[in-house]
C-alpha cells in the first residue's frame, strides 16, 4: 500500500527540524520565530513593541492561515504527480496562479483598508499601528508563495536544499536586525520585505530547476494577479480618502469598491485563476 502523502509530509518536516537541531540551529530556529519582536522589545519602547505586535497579529490573519493551508494541501496534491514532470509543472503553475491571486487580493486589500480596520476594531488610539501593518502586509504576501516553492523541494525529495534555504533565511535576518536597530522599526520592516523577496528568488530558483519552471516564468505567471490587486488596492485606498461618513461606513465602502474593482478587472482581463474560482463557485451553486 502506498504511503499517505500527508504522513510523508509531516515526516519530512520532522526530519528538517531534527537536522536543524543536529547542526546546532534548533535554539536559533525557535528564537527566529519571534526575533523581530524580541529585538524591538530590547532596543525600542514598550509602546513601539505593542504597536508592532498588534500590526503583526493583524497581518498574520490572512497570510499565516493561507500559508498553513497551502503547506498542508499542496504537498499531498503535488506528490501524486512527482514522477510525471510535465503534469507536475502544469498542476504547480495552476496552484501558484490561484494561490497568489487570492493572496495578493487579501494582503493588498488589507494594506489599503488598514486605517479603517484599525479604527473600527480597536480605536483611534491605535492608529500608529497602521504604517507597520501596511508594510507587514507586503512581507506576509510572499509567505504562501514561499511555502509552495519549499514544498516542491520536499515533493522532489530534496529536504537537503530545504534545510540549506532555512539556514540562509536565518542568516539574512542578521543585517536586517542591525539596520533596524540603527534606523528604526519601519526601515527594519522594509528590510524584511527585501529578505522575503530574496528568499522567494532562492526558493523559486531551486524548485524551478527540478521541474523546468524558471524564476522568469513564475514571475510572469503571477504578474497579472499582482497588477490587478495593486490597482484594486490603490482604488480602495483612494476611496477611503474621498468617502465621508463614520469609520464603519467608510470601511464598508472601501471593501465594496475594492471587491467591485477586482471583479471588473478579473472579468475584463479574463484572469485564469478568477475564471477557475468562478467555475467552481457556479458549479457548487448549481448543485
Amino acid at each position: 500500500m502506498a504511503a499517505d502523502p500527508g504522513c510523508q509530509y509531516s515526516s519530512l518536516q520532522g526530519n528538517v527540524r531534527i537536522r536543524l537541531q543536529a547542526v546546532g540551529l534548533g535554539p536559533i530556529d525557535a528564537a527566529y520565530q519571534n526575533i523581530y519582536s524580541l529585538i524591538i522589545g530590547k532596543y525600542f519602547s514598550v509602546t513601539d513593541l505593542g504597536y508592532f505586535l498588534k500590526a503583526d497579529d493583524f497581518s498574520k490573519i490572512p497570510s499565516q492561515n493561507l500559508h498553513g493551508i497551502i503547506s498542508r494541501v499542496s504537498y499531498p496534491t503535488l506528490s501524486t504527480l512527482q514522477d510525471e514532470t510535465a503534469k507536475l509543472k502544469s498542476a504547480y503553475k495552476k496552484l501558484i496562479q490561484t494561490t497568489m491571486y487570492i493572496t495578493f487580493i487579501l494582503m493588498i486589500g488589507l494594506a489599503a483598508t488598514a486605517q479603517g480596520i484599525i479604527r473600527v476594531l480597536i480605536g483611534d488610539s491605535w492608529l500608529p499601528v497602521v504604517p507597520y501593518l501596511q508594510l507587514l502586509c507586503f512581507v506576509g504576501m510572499m509567505y504562501p508563495l514561499q511555502a509552495l516553492n519549499l514544498n516542491m523541494l520536499l515533493v522532489k525529495g530534496r529536504s537537503d536544499l530545504f534545510l540549506r534555504l532555512e539556514v540562509i533565511k536565518k542568516i539574512l535576518a542578521v543585517p536586517t536586525i542591525v539596520i533596524g536597530i540603527v534606523f528604526g522599526i519601519k526601515i527594519m520592516i522594509a528590510g524584511m520585505i527585501l529578505n522575503s523577496l530574496i528568499a522567494y528568488y532562492l526558493n523559486t530558483y531551486w524548485s524551478g530547476r527540478l521541474i523546468g519552471y524558471s524564476v522568469k516564468e513564475q514571475v510572469a505567471d503571477i504578474r497579472a494577479p499582482f497588477l490587478m490587486a495593486a490597482g484594486m488596492g490603490l482604488i480602495a485606498f483612494q476611496a477611503g480618502r474621498i468617502i465621508r461618513g463614520g469609520h464603519l461606513i467608510v470601511l464598508i465602502a472601501q471593501v465594496a469598491v475594492g471587491a467591485l474593482t477586482i471583479l471588473v478587472f478579473s472579468e475584463l482581463g479574463r484572469s485564469k485563476p478568477y475564471l477557475e474560482i468562478k467555475r467552481i463557485v457556479l458549479e457548487s451553486i448549481r448543485r
